[in-house]
């Protein structure tokens, strides 16, 4: 029999904008792996049963806690993941960024507050300019990462994460430089980086630097498909803003599709 392979796409909560995007990567990772002789099915990650299916392997860009918490136990009961759902997790804001300042990665002073702590605190110590963001995944709206210029700004924020749910945040420094997104498949298998601006690849010397950048990141913490976004500061450097498992690969869906379709077959050995 060839060998099954489940791909779980996004919970469409966590995927505003982009459910069809996202499911488009997806979709052309499974047909690479079919024409090479696997079969292929998806699941719903907010309709994850309780027991693992019978698998080679499973594909997922699930980020909820719950979906997480499912899959961690698949993973425990021997069935293959790509990514891990513990690096997964490590890519929410709140673990992140302390993961990566104790490894010497240069990122933005970044600092966790409730929503409540802060609405006490800032009107007497707001830590300055900067940007405000929901501390577990990425944004899901408009309104989740806000630039602010003055207490009474941030406060505003703070009164409309109340208003939709969202009881943790970060702080965040802004640093100035050119942004740049960046895709992975990896460690250091494929990778590509987009000015954000336009939309256009960069070329030397910041590819280089970037490249280095999103490998070491994405080895510490434990992502295979993965994308991120970098400030090339010039005094800085490279400067690490975010770090995002399996994205949907919008700037170079087919390329990244093909790469990962080959390195889960070398890495399954399907």
């Amino acid at each position: 029999m060839p060998p099954l392979i489940y791909g779980i796409l996004r919970e469409r909560v966590l995927s505003p904008g982009k459910v069809a995007a996202d499911r488009a990567v997806m979709e052309e990772v499974l047909a690479h792996l079919a024409r090479g002789g696997c079969e292929v099915r998806f699941l719903a990650a907010e309709e994850l049963p309780a027991a693992p299916p019978q698998a080679a392997g499973v594909l997922h860009m699930a980020q909820g806690p719950e979906s997480l918490e499912r899959l961690t136990q698949w993973e425990k009961r021997g069935l293959r993941l790509l990514n891990p759902p513990a690096a997964v997790l490590a890519c929410y804001r709140r673990h992140l960024f302390p993961i990566l300042a104790r490894r010497g990665f240069d990122c933005p002073d970044t600092r966790f507050f409730s929503v409540e702590e802060a609405r006490s605190r800032w009107p007497q110590e707001f830590p300055g300019p900067g940007w405000l963001k929901r501390a577990e995944v990425h944004a899901t709206g408009p309104g989740d990462v806000v630039r602010v210029a003055s207490a009474q700004e941030a406060l505003e924020v703070l009164a409309d994460f109340s208003r939709r749910g969202i009881d943790h945040l970060i702080w965040q420094e802004h640093v100035p430089g050119e942004e740049v997104k960046f895709y992975a498949v990896g460690p250091g298998r494929f990778s590509q980086a987009f000015a954000a601006a336009t939309g256009s690849p960069i070329g030397e010397p910041g590819l280089s630097t970037v490249q280095d950048l999103a490998v070491r990141a994405g080895r510490l913490v434990g992502l295979a498909v993965f994308g991120g976004d970098v400030i090339l500061n010039p005094r800085r450097g490279p400067v690490l803003i975010d770090l995002n498992d399996w994205p949907s690969f919008s700037r170079c869906r087919t390329a990244a599709a093909q790469e990962i379709a080959h390195y889960v077959q070398e890495l399954w050995q399907l």
